[in-house]
């Protein structure tokens, strides 16, 4: 008897504890077109940030500002993948939405690294990240999704 006592409330609480799992939201929903303005400092002649594109030249570095597109094609739960394009060069992304709901991380098929913010106010804040023989970049991005 005393181990039906025990295994009453155990299975109550698997219960309670599966009902709140399927209550859960799916999370944000990242499909659709996000676009924005990417503030960077470049160092090399990575693809995105063409030597023809207008900047300014500090300590061999240049400083830039461009026009960019993240367009995400699908989503399944909290992954998703898309495209970032510039004026210059489309390549094909993958990503993931953190548990909170708001944090996202991406990696660009030329190996480039994106983490993110979806803000409250509907914006994607983006922190992009490329290191590679010669070409290195940090860039900021404000996004804000098409309706």
């Amino acid at each position: 008897m005393r181990g039906v006592s025990l295994l009453l409330p155990l299975g109550l609480s698997l219960a309670c504890a599966a009902g709140i799992a399927v209550a859960q939201p799916a999370g944000p929903d990242m499909t659709g077109t996000w676009t924005g303005t990417n503030r960077s400092i470049v160092s090399g002649l990575p693809a995105h940030f063409p030597v023809t594109a207008p900047s300014v030249i500090v300590d061999g570095n240049r400083l830039l500002e461009l026009k960019v597109t993240v367009k995400i094609d699908g989503q399944d739960e909290g992954r998703f993948w898309g495209t970032l394009s510039s004026e210059s060069k489309a390549e094909p992304i993958i990503g993931v939405i953190g548990s909170d709901g708001k944090r996202v991380r991406m990696i660009g098929q030329g190996g480039s690294a994106i983490e993110g913010t979806l803000l409250d106010d509907g914006t994607l804040e983006l922190f992009y990240t490329e290191n590679r023989a010669g070409v290195s970049v940090a860039a900021t991005n404000v996004l804000t999704k098409a309706k």
